[in-house]
């Protein structure tokens, strides 16, 4: 077998195989957006150093769940430790370097993990906001006795 015919045969499995790893990918979202989620969510699955002489040159890789064009997509991202917040800029992860896709795919459980914990502890949020709100709405509202007081004035007394 030529180098030509070689490079055809393997360039006809890889793509057949991305297709594969895609389509689980889009299964991935499809299934983690079933947990629901409240905002954002990263995990951080590998840090590794750029250059083992210098320990400030470490990068950390994650998968996380962000919007993307209006839906939840599993994206990709690496940033630097000392880099606040994560990453700055997220790959969806079915457009991530096939290289990004397959080390990613074994982490997935861990993603899942982070969404449902952050969903748990979203929960006291909404109830601080439902509470804020409710006590918002029984503050006196003199709203209507200054609508009568402006009829009145306009001569539209009921």
């Amino acid at each position: 077998m030529t180098l030509e015919q070689r490079a055809k045969k393997v360039r006809d499995e890889l793509f057949s195989r991305y297709d594969q790893i895609n389509a689980l990918w889009l299964q991935a979202e499809e299934q983690i957006t079933q947990f629901h989620i409240p905002e954002p969510v990263q995990f951080t699955y590998s840090s590794y150093l750029i250059d083992e002489r210098n320990p400030n040159s470490e990068v950390c890789e994650c998968l996380g769940v962000f919007r993307v064009k209006g839906k939840w997509r599993i994206c990709y991202g690496s940033f630097l430790p000392n880099q606040e917040g994560g990453p700055d800029e997220w790959t969806p992860i079915t457009e991530a370097a096939a290289q990004i896709r397959v080390e990613a795919a074994s982490h997935l459980p861990g993603l899942k993990k982070a969404v449902v914990e952050s969903a748990e502890k979203f929960v006291p949020r909404v109830d601080k906001a439902i509470q804020a709100l409710a006590v918002a709405l029984k503050q006196p509202d003199n709203l209507a006795e200054l609508l009568s007081e402006r009829a009145k004035l306009n001569g539209q007394a009921q």
